[in-house]
């Protein structure tokens, strides 16, 4: 998550969803990290109350800055994020850990058999759903734009006009070899991504393109 005074914004990183590169042009209008460890301490115990000092993880949930921030700033400023199609989505993120060694979950996943392996052991994990990153306390959306990643740069464009900035060409950050993401699924396993995201789906209009 970024958030900046000067521009009046509130970043939420999806993963996989060019979040790094946006965040490459985001950063400098941006509060810095603070250092320390005992901040960091603080900040993951929840105990941090005050958001120039809120040590804020890559992928915070809105949750936190709502929490952190007077009431009036978090109303006013400008609450943004991006989203992907959630079978793509685990393609790519599948083929990103296989691909990146430095990565905490990389063994894991190259010690699966296959990739509907990675589906069941994503399913089981809170920060694989989107929609768990942007809601507020009783579930609703509390963002002012959604942009899409299958529209990156136009909606980025649209993003840098709300908030005062130059939109500039995004770069390809942290990119990895694949397919088209409609050969890793059977019907079923289709099917299966389908009831396991159906809220997030249903919410962003989503479904399993024909190829």
């Amino acid at each position: 998550m970024l958030i900046s005074d000067s521009h009046e914004f509130v970043f939420v990183h999806i993963r996989k969803a060019a979040g790094t590169s946006m965040k490459e042009i985001l950063a400098p209008w941006s509060l810095p990290r603070p250092a320390g460890w005992w901040k960091r301490i603080l900040s993951r115990a929840g105990l941090q109350k005050d958001y120039h000092q809120l040590v804020l993880r890559a992928h915070e949930p809105i949750r936190t800055a709502e929490t952190c921030m007077p009431a009036d700033r978090f109303e006013r400023y400008f609450k943004f994020t991006f989203v992907r199609n959630p079978w793509d989505r685990l393609v790519s993120e599948y083929e990103f850990l296989r691909q990146t060694p430095a990565h905490g979950r990389h063994r894991k996943v190259v010690a699966m058999a296959h990739f509907q392996e990675f589906v069941e052991f994503q399913a089981r994990r809170k920060d694989a759903y989107q929609l768990n990153l942007l809601t507020d306390a009783n579930g609703k959306i509390c963002l002012d734009f959604i942009g899409r990643f299958e529209q990156l740069q136009q909606d980025f464009a649209e993003v840098c006009r709300r908030i005062g900035l130059d939109a500039k060409p995004l770069r390809h950050l942290k990119n990895s070899h694949r397919g088209d993401y409609h050969d890793y699924f059977t019907p079923e396993l289709a099917r299966s991504v389908a009831k396991t995201w159906g809220e997030e789906i249903e919410a962003f209009g989503y479904r399993f393109e024909a190829s």
